[in-house]
């Protein structure tokens, strides 16, 4: 073979092979692009990458749960309660529907009570602090600081459709109290609502707080059917019954 024609034949093999590398090369590409081609669709449509449900345990046991938000009504249910949370921590997060959405934590209802051994125990061991709590526990740089971040919190509702003022008058600080008034108004419901609960706690100062700024009944009954006048006498708050009086309260028709 001549030198022209062998020059030639490796030239051949060295054209071959570099398509051939080449070839490779674009293979290469191409299946790195079909790897990640589902993230970079995702990127380039805007859509976050479709991610597996974690997996969860069971739910909890309903009326575990009603048990033991009714139990947290009350202080002297302390024993119970801890008894049930050594047992299983979460219920402490736990809510109990009553009916129609009237949603109730254990500290909502320790909250609306006015059980603040109860209250400061479920915090204790991690319930998440509210609003009601707060006001019922007299915690004025919370509420303060609440109200600033949002004023509409002033009229929400909590469990059973008690509200931050009825609250506010569980703690009997009347420094609360004037700290919702501006977004308050005169509701008639809201102050005579709160009345039952400043009686309740014989808080005198705020008795005469809802009376100086609000229209309030002083005759209607509270929840278990008792009015103003009938709780103050049987709980012996002489001053808080005068005051009552003072404003046209009867303890029955």
């Amino acid at each position: 073979m001549s030198f022209t024609a062998v020059s030639a034949f490796i030239g051949s093999m060295n054209l071959s092979t570099r398509l051939n590398r080449r070839r490779v090369l674009s293979l290469g590409a191409a299946a790195s692009t079909l790897a990640v081609s589902p993230f970079a669709s995702a990127q380039q449509s805007g859509d976050k990458p479709i991610r597996p449900e974690p997996v969860r345990g069971e739910r909890q046991n309903l009326e575990l749960v009603r048990s033991f938000v009714g139990a947290g009504h009350k202080d002297a249910n302390i024993a119970q309660i801890k008894e049930m949370l050594d047992r299983d921590p979460k219920l402490v997060f736990a809510s109990h529907d009553w009916g129609e959405g009237d949603w109730e934590t254990a500290l909502g209802g320790a909250s609306h009570t006015g059980s603040r051994e109860m209250a400061r125990y479920l915090l204790s061991r991690g319930a998440r602090i509210d609003s009601f709590c707060a006001a019922m526990l007299a915690e004025r740089e919370v509420v303060a600081a609440l109200v600033a971040a949002n004023p509409s919190v002033v009229t929400s509702r909590g469990p059973h459709g008690y509200t931050l003022l009825y609250h506010v008058a569980i703690g009997g600080d009347v420094v609360l109290a004037d700290l919702l008034k501006p977004q308050l108004g005169t509701q008639p419901r809201a102050y005579t609502q709160a009345l039952s609960a400043a009686v309740r706690d014989g808080h005198l100062a705020m008795t005469k707080w809802l009376f100086a700024n609000g229209e309030v009944d002083p005759n209607v009954e509270d929840a278990l059917g008792r009015r103003p006048l009938y709780t103050a006498i049987a709980k012996g708050f002489q001053s808080v019954a005068d005051e009552l009086r003072r404003h046209g309260a009867r303890e029955s028709d």
